[in-house]
């Protein structure tokens, strides 16, 4: 459990991380809604509209989603 102020600096210094799904892309920015409201970054990488992504230093990464579990019917 971290503290607000805490969390607060560490996202004015830009060491802290966002996750969030990204909502538009144009011209290689993208729009990210995150927890904290809605940000525009740099795309890094290849993304599409609602995927999940890290916001760091003013880039936008994809994360990767673990879609490769195996379903198994009784």
């Amino acid at each position: 459990m971290s503290s607000p102020l805490f969390e607060l600096r560490e996202m004015l210094v830009g060491r802290a991380a966002m996750a969030g799904r990204v909502i538009s892309m144009a011209n290689g920015m993208a729009r990210v809604a995150t927890k904290h409201g809605v940000v525009e970054s740099a795309l890094d990488g290849n993304s599409n509209m609602g995927d999940r992504v890290s916001v760091r230093g003013g880039r936008a990464v994809r994360v990767q989603d673990c879609v490769d579990i195996p379903v198994f019917s009784v």
